[in-house]
């Protein structure tokens, strides 16, 4: 099974990942590890913290989520060098 078959294209036809734990029985976890794993197979699966997951339907909803991913990329390592340079 792929999580891919249970989404629909569009933000609009987002999924909460707790709908996605009911209708698979999975835990949360699994579920992450499994889009974490269709993505890197190139399946364009996208999500937001406010609707869910999305498969994505147009050119400019690809281009929001990568925009947003690369974002928290960023943000995330500039944690990281934050608490790499703090004095104990």
């Amino acid at each position: 099974m792929r999580i891919a078959d249970l989404l629909s294209c569009g933000q609009e036809n987002a999924v909460p990942l707790s709908h996605i734990k009911s209708m698979t029985g999975m835990k949360g976890r699994t579920i992450r590890r499994m889009i974490a794993s269709e993505r890197l197979a190139g399946v364009p699966i996208l999500s937001d913290c406010s609707t869910g997951y999305y498969l994505a339907e147009n050119d400019g909803e690809k281009e929001r989520f990568v925009r947003s991913m690369r974002h928290r990329a960023r943000e995330i390592e500039r944690a990281a060098e934050a608490i790499e340079r703090a004095k104990e």
